[in-house]
């Protein structure tokens, strides 16, 4: 039996309404725990950035990264063990935090 780890799953995704909720679905139908969850604009606008922290074995992680991929909204999805992601996971919120703030002072 595979062991599972913690992983973090990224996905670039158009902005559609349903498109959580069909993702949270895939989670649903493997039985598989949504740990985190973190969705904000990327850089590239109308682009939406989801990060979902789960823990599981490696051929569920694949499984359900390829069929997130499948959805028609989604530009590219990947995962990267949870080891590895740690200082992003701060940069890109900084990165968002600080977009924001140059949003709202264009307003």
């Amino acid at each position: 039996m595979e062991t599972e780890r913690l992983y973090e799953i990224t996905a670039y995704t158009e902005n559609q309404v349903g498109l959580l909720s069909a993702i949270a679905g895939i989670f649903t139908r493997r039985s598989l725990n949504i740990e985190k969850l973190l969705v904000y604009p990327s850089q590239i606008e109308g682009v939406h950035k989801f990060k979902i922290l789960t823990r599981a074995s490696e051929t569920q992680i694949r499984a359900v990264v390829l069929q997130i991929e499948k959805k028609v909204d989604v530009i590219k999805a990947y995962y990267e063990i949870d080891q590895e992601r740690s200082g992003r996971e701060i940069r890109d919120v900084k990165e968002f935090l600080t977009q924001r703030e140059k949003d709202n002072n264009q307003i």
